[in-house]
């Protein structure tokens, strides 16, 4: 594991980060994630966490325009949702050409910037499948030093709120999961 700041992880290329797994701070909690499409990346990803494969991956992005050009539906309600709640704690499971596929705009500086420099990440909390999320550094470094490539030690607040997953694909807002906001 390299422990490296904001500023060096930004200096590097996305040939740099192929098959590479990085762990930076979010608005909620600390992210795991990779390349967009990095299969190599994302299978490390599962492996780590211990993850079924019927769990899909969430996918952070800085701006809507970033989903647009993947071929994802972006329907009236869910450009209304995220214009209303974007960035922020809402995860929207959307219509694509592969079926369907979920996108969070965080709330935080780091993970923007990192989004804005490196485009769409799939991403996880840290922690084991169905066991709580990893918060601090030193956690992280003692389960995951040998598996996660880079972490971002720049200094974050958290919410530790889960983010509120909607599936909206089917034209109606269905909660998978409750988190910090709420939609009627």
């Amino acid at each position: 594991m390299e422990k490296i700041s904001l500023s060096e992880f930004l200096k590097l290329e996305k040939q740099d980060l192929k098959g590479r797994i990085f762990c930076f701070p979010t608005d909620t909690v600390y992210g795991l994630a990779c390349l967009y499409a990095d299969e190599e990346a994302i299978k490390r990803i599962y492996e780590l966490k211990n993850r079924t494969y019927d769990k899909p991956l969430a996918h952070l992005c800085s701006n809507i325009n970033q989903i647009a050009t993947l071929g994802v539906e972006i329907t009236g309600l869910a450009e209304e949702l995220m214009k209303k709640y974007w960035p922020g704690p809402l995860t929207l499971i959307l219509n694509s050409p592969e079926g369907k596929i979920s996108f969070r705009m965080p709330d935080s500086k780091i993970a923007l910037k990192i989004i804005d420099r490196f485009s769409v990440l799939p991403t996880t909390s840290v922690n084991e499948s169905n066991k709580p999320e990893l918060n601090s550094l030193a956690e992280i470094e003692a389960a995951y030093g040998n598996e996660i490539d880079y972490l971002i030690i720049d200094p974050a607040t958290f919410s530790k709120l889960p983010s509120t997953v909607a599936d909206i694909s089917g034209g109606s807002i269905k909660i998978l999961r409750q988190g910090a906001i709420y939609l009627e």
